[in-house]
């Protein structure tokens, strides 16, 4: 069988581990190409979604803070943020405005909504609440539209992974099959070499017998 083996090796050698390493590298670099191709895709749509999730973690901040979850001081600033807001100020002095108006003309406290005083002043303070709550509101829906940038940066995140392990999964699956079919070549030609062999040897014992029996009927033979 060293005979043989040496045969089937010469046969299956440099030639065949050639054609797999070519197999081999394209599998490799057509997994990268994949690779690559998740990759700027994912990244791509994070970059879509990055404006929202870091907008929506300053709206967090800021309402976290303004319900002092982040420290007096943090709660003062976010106060101090709201009242320097000119647009919010002269929103909030129309609603007093408008309520004042109403109050006056209807309620049972007219004339005191002004001077902020009495019943009008808690009036008033109703609409200074009602303004900073509609702010507080908006925050809240500002930090929502993060949190749902987020779920989404998320998914995302874990498709692309999802993705690369596919392509790093097939890749395994694709060498797998280009050992076996190489394994199954060199077990194909070695069954072949062995074949021939056989046939080789019982044609070669069939002429050595053509040959006595011929000689034994030459004439002069014994």
């Amino acid at each position: 069988m060293g005979f043989l083996s040496s045969l089937v090796g010469g046969f299956t050698g440099s030639a065949a581990k050639k054609q797999l390493n070519k197999g081999i590298a394209a599998v490799k670099e057509g997994t990268q190409q994949q690779i690559g191709a998740y990759q700027t895709y994912g990244n791509q749509a994070q970059g879509y979604v990055a404006p929202y999730r870091e907008s929506g973690e300053r709206f967090n901040r800021l309402y976290g803070d303004a319900y002092g979850v982040n420290g007096v001081d943090a709660r003062r600033g976010a106060q101090d943020l709201y009242l320097s807001d000119d647009i919010l100020m002269r929103d909030r002095e129309q609603r007093l405005k408008r309520q004042g108006a109403f109050d006056n003309a209807h309620g049972d406290y007219a004339g005191q909504f002004e001077d902020r005083s009495g019943t009008g002043a808690l009036a008033a303070a109703r609409v200074r609440q009602g303004a900073y709550g509609d702010w507080l509101r908006g925050l809240e829906r500002g930090a929502g539209q993060g949190q749902n940038a987020a779920t989404t940066s998320a998914g995302l995140a874990q498709q692309t992974g999802g993705q690369i392990g596919g392509a790093y999964g097939n890749q395994s699956g694709q060498l797998a099959n280009l050992y076996g079919q190489q394994a199954a070549n060199a077990n194909t030609l070695a069954q072949n070499v062995i074949s021939g062999v056989a046939v080789g040897t019982n044609l070669y014992g069939a002429y050595n017998g053509i040959n006595n029996l011929s000689g034994a009927f030459k004439p002069g033979s014994k």
